[in-house]
């Protein structure tokens, strides 16, 4: 349990700050210039946001140990685990909204490119947690 704790809140922070710095400081100019305002809320709801970024940690920190079955750390492992997961959650998602939307291509490329670099770190996080807690065995059980 402790482990799943550990990757589930360690992920999220990690993933909820780079989306943060991303989105405030990387691709601001780009966002006001290319997405009509009325898409967009302001300010954001954090609240809204923060419990996404819950949601996908958990679900990434839940499903790793179950599809990696190893102990030992791999880095390419951990991050191509993340990139997946990035994959999978944003981009069918984004292919939504810029078929219902007038959302510029280029944000669906920069999008999803920048889900393989957050979600590839928050895989990262997950599989080297789980790689050194250790499962503690209870004493009667040696």
């Amino acid at each position: 349990m402790k482990r799943i704790l550990v990757a589930w809140l360690g992920s999220f922070a990690v993933m909820f700050a780079l989306a943060g710095i991303f989105n405030t400081l990387i691709i601001r100019h780009f966002v006001v210039e290319n997405i009509q305002s009325t898409f967009l809320r302001d300010p954001p709801n954090m609240l809204l946001i923060a419990v996404g970024y819950l949601l996908l940690a958990f679900l990434m920190a839940y499903i790793y140990p179950r599809v990696l079955r190893t102990q030992t750390f791999s880095f390419l492992t951990a991050v191509g685990f993340g990139m997946v997961a990035g994959i999978s959650w944003l981009l069918p998602y984004s292919l939504v909204l810029h078929g219902a939307y007038n959302f510029p291509a280029l944000a669906l490329i920069i999008d999803t490119g920048w889900a393989l670099i957050e979600q590839g770190l928050g895989g990262l996080v997950i599989g080297f947690t789980y790689s050194r807690l250790r499962v503690e065995q209870h004493p009667s059980a040696a």
